[in-house]
């Protein structure tokens, strides 16, 4: 197959693939607002359906709100209508052929699930996107609920090469990064998020509940700050954000 031949079939796949989100998008905006409780379930399928097909055929952008709303529908209480913004916003990037240079922008104004503590008016807090890269276990989510209560905007990312992925495209202010992933340990995640010159201007932490200087993290870069697994999480967590200069 020739180049030209073979982009000629690239530009054929994608423009196939675009069409088919537009189908899933409109499915989604029905279901959204179909007054059928049953259908719940459906929606998130199809959710997840449009995060797999947008990251398949090259659309991060929509790849990216799709997780958003993934992440939406399983910790908030109550939806209801801010489930619209997020198809909103996939439909603006599908319309603009996800090429967009401000997804990282887009991200941050999707609506996020609050804590029941948390001062909405503390605005000086609200605006910091942490992304957690941690396998989904019981210990994670005592984490993303530490940080929820804190205020901040969180992004639970549980697979390392998805992670990169969206860090590159989204930008978060501060990335999390647990010291046990899937295919391979923290360290070696966050050593390619420093090295990387799309991300190696984010600040990164270790969440590990080794002790600072032991074997395991001999070869945790210097200036990486360590967050326990202890009552002093959110302290260590705060501490990192002053040290970067977010807080």
């Amino acid at each position: 197959m020739s180049a030209e031949e073979f982009e000629r079939l690239r530009a054929e796949m994608r423009l196939e693939a675009r069409d088919a989100i537009a189908d899933k998008l409109a499915a989604l905006n029905r279901l959204a607002t179909a007054a059928d409780p049953t259908a719940d379930g459906e929606f998130r399928r199809e959710v997840h359906s449009l995060k797999g097909l947008a990251a398949t055929f090259g659309f991060p952008g929509i790849a990216i709100i799709a997780h958003r709303l993934e992440d939406f529908l399983a910790t908030a209480r109550s939806p209801g209508d801010d489930i619209l913004v997020f198809l909103d916003r996939a439909q603006d990037a599908l319309d603009g052929d996800d090429a967009a240079p401000d997804v990282a922008e887009v991200v941050r104004q999707l609506p996020v699930t609050r804590d029941a503590a948390f001062d909405p008016t503390d605005l000086e807090v609200r605006q910091i996107e942490i992304m957690l890269v941690a396998p989904a276990v019981v210990a994670t989510r005592y984490v993303a609920d530490e940080l929820r209560a804190c205020g901040y905007r969180l992004v639970p990312v549980p697979k390392a090469m998805e992670a990169i992925d969206f860090a590159v495209h989204s930008q978060p202010d501060l990335i999390i990064v647990s010291a046990v992933l899937d295919r391979f340990d923290g360290i070696d995640l966050i050593c390619a998020l420093k090295a990387m010159p799309s991300t190696r201007h984010i600040p990164v932490a270790l969440l590990t509940s080794f002790e600072d200087g032991s074997l395991p993290l001999i070869d945790l870069p210097p200036d990486v700050p360590i967050l326990h697994k202890s009552p002093t999480f959110a302290d260590d967590v705060a501490a990192a954000l002053s040290k970067v200069g977010i807080l």
